[in-house]
């Protein structure tokens, strides 16, 4: 629970609120330059990947050109064979040889041979007379099934007996129908020379192959068996045919990892794959995609800082100071340093300034308070002491009355107003040397009084033990009084009933406890019998002397119940009386408000 109330007080701080606050009025800038930022990183990823594109395209140029013109020479046979076959069957089968004689023997481009095979299969007419027998091969029943140009690789040539590249194209007559396919080859050996690293090139890919949209591989500048290790993994090349250029980071089926470049030189036929090292393409884009990423979201954090850090430096640390002189103030502490405000703002200086004021204030209130109260308690100290003296003086003159009296009885009485003056004296001393003035702490007061009337009723030969069992109640002064009072005459009897012949110690019981309902019992009771917890144990005396008549009249004062008498040998008196609120004791000592006169009565003189 500490920690989690560290962390609720932490983020309820000035400070994150502030960068809260903060955070939130900057976000839609954030936001506008992270879209601008992933804007520009896709512009920048398109530039590299057009320029490896563009590279890529640019380093197979040799080789497209010579495929491009294959296709041109394919397409020109097919064109020019439908007059050639026109005339009679001699004639036109010498003009188709003589015609691929020309095409091969002609300066463009690598073509090693050319030919015309029929809708049967059957090939009479080829460069250098050569003649074959295709009818019912894969390759020719896939060019009869979907008629049209086509790219084709041959690993063993019938011709030339190794792997050649064929580009074929259908030859229709005049009213549409198909005749059969035109078609030239190219060796790969040389086609392979044609990508090979031309003379002042600065970056060179690291294969350039070629395929069709089934995936074949149709050429490949390091040789088709290393094209197959070179080719990116788990991406067939078929994936590539929808005819979109794309550039990407793969590991090749040999584990190493490369930048490649797809681009469609004919769509649906033709499709060249650039491989090169892979921080062409990926450290290229991160350097400037990703900075163009991250950086909005810097500024947005560096934008927090810096608000964290102004709230810091202006106001919270300012603010601290302030509270810590506060609380310790608060706390009692009077004996504080200077406050060093020099670098606050303004406003918070002048809260500063209100703060010293105000302690200067208090503690100015506070030292006239203490020496008005000092004086309040020296003049009541000597009004108590004053009135002590005044009836110890009674008591005194009392005693000089006593000496002078003739009589027994004149003897008798003054010496009971000696004691009952005694006794008020006690307890007036007792009773203003306890808790305060607006409660009196029973456990203080009663057993101190009781003590002190023991004390006094004590002589040679004739000792007390008291046994006091005051619960901590907590009276008004209107009860305190009558309640000692009541104690003090109630001891005289006490004391009066203590003695049995051959005793010379007694035991007086002194108890006041709460009974539940707001009320208590007051007992007290001589050594020569047990404490009793019911009244109703005792035998009533019924006397109806002077000292009953003082019991009556405390016990009215504190709206009670009297119970005395005998029970067994000993004495027991016992008072049952509610106990006040000590709200009441609170409103006689405070101050009455003056009632204000409102402006709008008018004055009756």
């Amino acid at each position: 629970m500490t920690k989690v109330a560290a962390v609720r007080r932490r983020f309820a701080g000035l400070g994150f609120r502030l960068m809260a606050v903060m955070g939130v009025a900057l976000l839609p800038l954030a936001i506008l330059s992270y879209v601008q930022g992933v804007k520009t990183a896709q512009l920048a990823e398109a530039r590299v990947t057009n320029v490896i594109k563009g590279e890529t395209l640019i380093a197979a140029n040799p080789l497209i050109a010579e495929i491009v013109k294959a296709q041109a020479k394919a397409a020109t046979l097919a064109a020019a064979l439908p007059s050639v076959l026109r005339t009679d069957a001699d004639a036109s089968l010498q003009a188709c040889r003589n015609l691929m004689d020309r095409v091969v023997s002609a300066n463009i481009g690598i073509v090693t041979f050319a030919g015309y095979v029929d809708r049967a299969g059957q090939m009479r007419c080829g460069a250098r007379g050569e003649e074959r027998d295709l009818a019912g091969t894969p390759a020719m029943q896939e060019l009869l099934t979907d008629p049209g140009p086509k790219i084709a690789v041959n690993p063993y040539g019938p011709v030339s007996k190794t792997s050649v590249l064929i580009v074929s194209n259908p030859v229709f007559d005049v009213v549409g129908d198909l005749l059969g396919f035109a078609f030239v080859s190219m060796p790969h050996s040389m086609l392979d020379q044609q990508t090979a690293m031309v003379e002042g090139e600065k970056a060179k890919p690291l294969a350039l192959v070629t395929f069709d949209a089934k995936g074949s591989l149709l050429t490949s500048s390091v040789g088709m068996e290393a094209a197959q290790q070179s080719l990116p993994a788990n991406r067939p090349l078929t994936g590539f045919t929808d005819g979109e250029s794309v550039s990407f980071v793969a590991r090749t089926v040999s584990g190493e990892r490369r930048a490649f470049s797809v681009v469609p030189i004919e769509p649906g036929t033709l499709y060249l794959l650039g491989s090169w090292p892979a921080n062409r393409l990926h450290s290229t884009v991160f350097e400037g995609a990703f900075p163009a990423f991250l950086f909005p979201m810097m500024m947005w954090a560096a934008s927090l800082l810096v608000a964290w850090l102004a709230a810091e430096s202006q106001v919270l640390r300012h603010v601290r100071l302030l509270r810590d002189r506060i609380t310790a103030f608060a706390a009692g502490e009077r004996q504080l340093p200077g406050l060093r405000m020099e670098g606050a703002a303004m406003e918070l200086r002048s809260v500063g300034l209100a703060y010293e004021r105000m302690t200067t204030a208090v503690l100015r209130n506070e030292a006239d308070l203490e020496n008005t109260i000092h004086q309040k308690e020296v003049l009541l100290r000597e009004v108590h002491h004053r009135v002590k003296n005044n009836l110890q003086l009674i008591a005194s003159i009392l005693n000089m009355q006593l000496r002078a009296a003739r009589t027994n009885e004149a003897k008798e009485a003054m010496r009971t107003v000696q004691d009952r003056v005694i006794s008020l004296a006690t307890v007036h001393r007792e009773l203003y040397q306890t808790s305060g003035l607006t409660d009196v702490r029973a456990d203080e007061l009663l057993p101190r009084v009781a003590n002190d009337l023991l004390r006094i009723g004590s002589v040679p030969g004739r000792r007390f033990d008291m046994d006091a069992q005051v619960d901590d109640i907590r009276l008004t002064p209107d009860q305190a009084v009558p309640l000692a009072l009541f104690l003090t005459e109630g001891m005289a009897n006490v004391i009066k009933h203590s003695w049995l012949e051959g005793t010379a110690r007694a035991r007086v019981g002194l108890r006041l406890e709460r009974t539940g309902d707001g009320r208590a019992r007051f007992s007290l009771c001589n050594g020569l019998m047990p404490q009793v917890d019911d009244a109703d144990d005792v035998v009533v005396e019924a006397n109806d002397g002077f000292g009953s008549q003082l019991l009556l009249a405390f016990s009215q004062q504190l709206n009670g119940t009297v119970t005395r008498g005998r029970s067994g040998d000993g004495y027991v008196l016992t008072l049952d009386f509610p106990l006040r609120p000590l709200t009441e004791g609170e409103e006689r000592v405070a101050p009455k408000p003056e009632t204000a006169v409102p402006d709008d009565i008018d004055d009756p003189t």
